[in-house]
């Protein structure tokens, strides 16, 4: 059931009816129930339902133990078993055939004549995001931050809301439990702004990211064909089809959510507009980069083996080198485990990791020489000119680093970087360069019509950055306001890419 399906659009419906109907104290029973037929929708087994329990149950009853033994060496155990069991299922879930192929990798390296057998098995929509969720709650609980959930059926609505199971965000009890257990009247402001949030949602995503991504498909899939030009645009087209892709979803995720009355923590702020890969970041799955940086960040750099390292870096390094050594060892284990977050392949492990580390690390590096030789060179570094220039290096550094997260091998995202260098007299071939044109994946239309929606979000994203459109959209007048709107849900209806060259249940972050 994917969020651009009719199905869900259904589904969505007649949850909403019902739960607006429903006495307000049995909202949040409507809400567990729905999330329920979404979480198992066309993957009802037995062992789906024990994967689901098996976080389920010891994280409430733990939950409640670690509470009751607040600030105790027992509760730090029992934090550490919860942790373990969610982490244990996580990994064999998602990452055993990572280490299957690291195996057979040294096997090959030593000419060991064994190869491991790949273990393939059933699981959960969403499952990355439920885990990191509920070890949220069990530190939050150990930290004292947040009270335990006594109702365990309260606490499987917590684990499964559905919205948030294909996409994120990321979400904490402490921040939700009201809304998501409170009772809510159908508000009319919710139900529009609700409703024009999920359009423009169902609008990046169909519009937009399909038709980017029918492009896409067609040179990554056959490199040595297509010319290193439209390489060059297919690397420099996927960060825009991926994040048309996510935003959209968590668009959509946070339209129903406000219709029902939830608030939802935002995801994205306008990424594209930044000056560093840091500033990114900050920017782009804020949720997930706030989990980590909450969870696993600031408690390694505060850790006493960190503050060993950090006495000790100062002694050899001296004061101002030696206090970054702690620093830049931690950003690695967290850049490290936001990769392996990404997928159980060494391509999401490098492009959306190790890259990004790596960036990052020079960007603090570097940052204080270029400073100094922009100050003796007289250069305004806060003019348009060079702010624009620091966006688009941003733009094509991240662009660079999703050629390993859009490749399907480490090798062949070095063949896709080999590709951006080759071919280039081909450009000069003008019969050649006119047949590839016609065979790229799209026609003149959907060319056309990508290039129009391209340009709406762009001018959508700058208005964002004085304010929140829609409170200026319902500001204006009726005629106005809702020509807008029928624009943006018709444009959804008659020119979104429904199946047609390519698949739009294919969303690129469900799998994670």
């Amino acid at each position: 059931m994917t969020l651009t399906s009719l199905v869900f659009a259904l589904f969505c419906v007649i949850a909403l009816i019902i739960y607006f109907i429903v006495p307000k104290k049995f909202q949040w029973i409507v809400l567990l129930i729905s999330s329920l037929i979404f979480l198992f929708y066309g993957n009802f087994h037995i062992s789906t339902i024990i994967q689901a329990l098996v976080v389920l149950l010891p994280t409430y009853f733990l939950g409640k133990e670690i509470e009751k033994i607040f600030n105790t060496k027992k509760s730090r155990n029992l934090l550490i078993i919860g942790i373990a069991i969610i982490l244990a299922q996580l990994i064999y879930l998602k990452y055993i055939n990572l280490f299957v192929a690291t195996a057979n990798h040294i096997c090959n390296l030593f000419k060991i004549q064994y190869q491991f057998e790949f273990i393939y098995r059933n699981s959960l929509i969403g499952i990355s995001y439920y885990s990191l969720i509920m070890i949220s709650y069990l530190v939050d609980i150990y930290r004292g931050t947040c009270k335990s959930e006594k109702n365990i059926f309260k606490f499987a609505l917590f684990m499964s809301y559905f919205p948030i199971l294909t996409s994120g965000p990321f979400v904490r009890y402490g921040n939700i439990k009201e809304d998501l257990y409170g009772e809510h009247k159908l508000n009319y402001k919710n139900l529009c702004y609700g409703l024009v949030r999920v359009f423009w949602g169902l609008f990046k995503i169909l519009v937009i990211s399909q038709r980017i991504g029918m492009f896409v498909d067609t040179i990554y899939g056959d490199l040595n064909t297509y010319t290193f030009i439209f390489i060059i645009m297919a690397v420099l087209l996927f960060p825009l089809q991926l994040y048309t892709n996510f935003s959209g979803s968590i668009d959509v995720i946070i339209g129903i959510s406000e219709i029902i009355g939830i608030k939802l923590p935002e995801n994205f702020t306008l990424p594209f507009f930044s000056r560093t890969l840091t500033e990114f970041w900050r920017n782009w799955h804020i949720t997930l980069g706030a989990w980590l940086r909450d969870y696993i960040f600031y408690p390694l750099l505060k850790s006493n083996a960190m503050q060993k390292l950090n006495k000790k870096s100062k002694e050899i390094f001296g004061k101002k080198i030696g206090k970054k050594i702690p620093l830049y060892l931690s950003m690695l284990v967290m850049w490290t485990l936001i990769g392996i977050w990404h997928g159980g392949a060494y391509t999401y492990i490098i492009g959306s990791g190790l890259l990004q580390f790596v960036i990052m690390f020079f960007e603090d590096i570097l940052g204080p020489i270029s400073k100094k030789i922009n100050n003796k060179l007289g250069i305004d570094t806060e003019v348009f000119s060079y702010k624009l220039y620091q966006v688009i290096r941003t733009y094509l550094l991240f662009a660079f680093t999703m050629i390993f997260f859009r490749a399907t091998s480490v090798s062949n995202a070095i063949d896709i970087i080999k590709h951006l260098f080759t071919n280039i007299q081909s450009l000069f071939n003008l019969n050649l360069m006119f047949n590839l044109i016609n065979n790229i994946g799209l026609d003149i239309f959907d060319a056309g019509m990508l290039i129009i929606s391209l340009l709406v979000l762009f001018i959508v994203q700058l208005l964002q950055r004085k304010g929140n459109i829609r409170d200026k959209l319902f500001k204006q007048n009726i005629v106005f306001r809702w020509g807008v709107i029928y624009t943006l849900i018709f444009a959804v209806i008659i020119f979104g890419c429904y199946g047609v060259g390519y698949d739009p249940a294919a969303f690129i972050y469900r799998q994670f």
